[in-house]
């Protein structure tokens, strides 16, 4: 089993696909990833899903 880094493209079509209330398996499928990376995407900051919080998040923790 591998990582899945997502790109920043990819978290503002999360988040686009989020706002218009669309299942974790439609964004999955769309974007061809696992339904459980999506979740774990989504997952993993508290509150909404924001694209480019995630992308800081990731960046910080790339660079410790």
């Amino acid at each position: 089993m591998g990582i899945t880094i997502l790109s920043f493209e990819d978290r503002i079509v999360i988040e686009t696909l989020r706002h218009e209330k669309r299942s974790l398996r439609y964004i999955a499928d769309y974007l061809g990833f696992s339904k459980t990376t999506i979740f774990n995407e989504i997952h993993r900051l508290n509150g909404e899903y924001q694209a480019a919080s995630a992308q800081a998040n990731l960046e910080s923790k790339l660079s410790r």
